[in-house]
């Protein structure tokens, strides 16, 4: 795992800096699908002592970017070309239908806290704040997802969001500048359509709406992993 990570000098909590650095490693591809991160090999590298290491790797599991194996450790997750479709393809389903039940009983309460969600977004653009604006993000959705009130429904969906890897979308598309402010601008339009639907109690609206700003995530998720145009052509792609 050489030549892959420098030794950390910062006055921040190292937990945090690790983890960054560790989650930068595996989107820009340095840390590459599947290998192992060795705690003991990663803390020599990154001149820290394991416990950092320890805490960081856990919230990279948390976060989807590493899965842990039992009796093994832990690795870069690997996501092929059928995992993504399969996990997009699931939550459009799913949180579509969410949105629909949720229309008739979405509470005003619940409503201006998703218009609050969406106004405190527009203060997150910046690289350093992605991981704030990826939180926001998924309080909006899951919200919309437990005002349904499915209770199954809803754990699913909480299941699934904890596969969908939307630190790529976020922190990964920074890389592409362009691609990521043209993404918010968007995401910014759909996420008030959405709003609006469920504002007018307009359960086929706010079905379709959510339904198209999933197939949106979902392309430029694709487009971001690098997925070969073929191969989603192959899978038949939302």
């Amino acid at each position: 795992m050489s030549n892959h990570l420098e030794s950390i000098q910062s006055h921040r909590p190292l937990t945090d800096v690790v983890f960054e650095r560790l989650r930068d490693a595996i989107i820009d591809g340095r840390l590459q699908a599947g290998q192992w991160l060795r705690q003991e090999t990663l803390a020599q590298e990154l001149g820290v002592s394991q416990m950092p290491v320890r805490e960081a790797l856990k919230r990279l599991v948390a976060e989807g970017l590493a899965v842990r194996i039992p009796y093994k450790g832990v690795k870069v997750v690997e996501f092929s070309p059928e995992d993504i479709v399969d996990i997009c393809t699931v939550r459009l389903v799913l949180e579509s239908l969410a949105a629909r039940l949720a229309t008739s009983l979405i509470t005003d309460e619940e409503l201006e806290r998703l218009r609050e969600i969406l106004r405190e977004l527009e203060g997150y653009k910046s690289q350093d704040q992605m991981a704030q604006r990826r939180q926001l993000n998924d309080e909006f959705h899951l919200s919309i997802c437990r005002a349904s009130g499915r209770r199954y429904l809803i754990r699913l969906l909480e299941t699934v969001w904890g596969w969908f890897p939307s630190v790529m979308l976020y922190e990964g598309a920074f890389r592409q500048e362009e691609l990521l402010l043209t993404r918010m601008e968007r995401e910014k339009r759909e996420h008030w359509a959405i709003l609006e639907a469920l504002e007018r109690r307009d359960a086929h609206q706010a079905e379709e709406e959510t339904r198209r700003h999933i197939q949106n995530l979902s392309r430029e998720l694709i487009e971001v992993l690098g997925i070969p145009e073929k191969e989603i052509e192959l899978l038949g792609i939302l």
